[in-house]
């Protein structure tokens, strides 16, 4: 049975029952999307790159055969963001070596943590100048369009943490660019500015706070459990890479 079309964002809320991370995803009213026997896609713009993405949802198994059946409708490389293991259900033409990362979210503020007292703006030649010792590849830099903020911590007038806002989505907030002085990790600091945000957020109307993490990044992993962070969507994101049949 071919895949059963959907052109609305609400379609898609409701084929995937107002998932987090697809309603962060869903940026505009309007979208492509299909569904199939246990799983969902649909293409959005992503919130950082500004490209169409090919989201799904559903059990590794499921999203391969509907992203399979998929293909001829889809633009060349597509980029695709699936559950992570749905590669090895795609058909065998068909490929995705991607990056491994997590969607994190909490829906309530997480429980206060010591030195969010702390933490308040910051300006942004001192954000990068923490970002460079601490974080290179951060996904947000100061005098990016889409911060909205940057929260830390001071210390002796030298930031020693920070927090990016990076909201998009009405009601929906979004952590980006959390990073702590290398020489002083495990005293709590990311806990304080990741509180503080997303306090923050909830304070102003959000219902969710999302943020999302390379898959390889235990220290973050820790800081989000400990944190009440949801964990239980893991991703692939990449271009799709379709070979001949022949």
């Amino acid at each position: 049975m071919p895949p059963t079309a959907l052109t609305s964002a609400a379609e898609v809320l409701v084929a995937t029952a107002h998932d987090p991370f697809a309603r962060l995803s869903l940026r505009r009213p309007l979208v492509r999307g299909w569904i199939g026997p246990g799983a969902a896609a649909w293409v959005g713009t992503d919130a950082f790159e500004d490209v169409p993405y090919l989201s799904a949802l559903g059990d590794p198994a499921a999203v391969g055969a509907l992203v399979g059946d998929l293909v001829p409708e889809l633009a060349h490389r597509q980029r695709v963001t699936l559950p992570r293991g749905s590669g090895a259900h795609l058909p065998a033409w068909v490929g995705l070596d991607g990056t491994h990362w997590d969607f994190r979210w909490l829906d309530a503020p997480p429980d206060e943590q010591p030195g969010e007292d702390a933490v308040g703006p910051v300006a942004d030649d001192a954000v990068a100048d923490l970002l460079r010792r601490a974080s290179p590849t951060a996904s947000s830099l100061p005098g990016d369009a889409k911060v909205r903020r940057w929260v830390g911590v001071e210390r002796d007038g030298r930031l020693v943490a920070c927090a990016a806002d990076t909201s998009a989505v009405d009601r929906i907030g979004h952590l980006s660019s959390i990073a702590v002085d290398p020489a002083l990790r495990g005293q709590g600091l990311g806990a304080a500015v990741t509180a503080a945000l997303t306090r923050t957020l909830f304070g102003e109307g959000c219902e969710l706070v999302a943020l999302g993490m390379y898959a390889d990044n235990a220290a973050g992993r820790a800081l989000y459990d400990a944190l009440g962070f949801h964990d239980d969507h893991r991703f692939t994101s990449g271009p799709l890479q379709v070979r001949s049949r022949w």
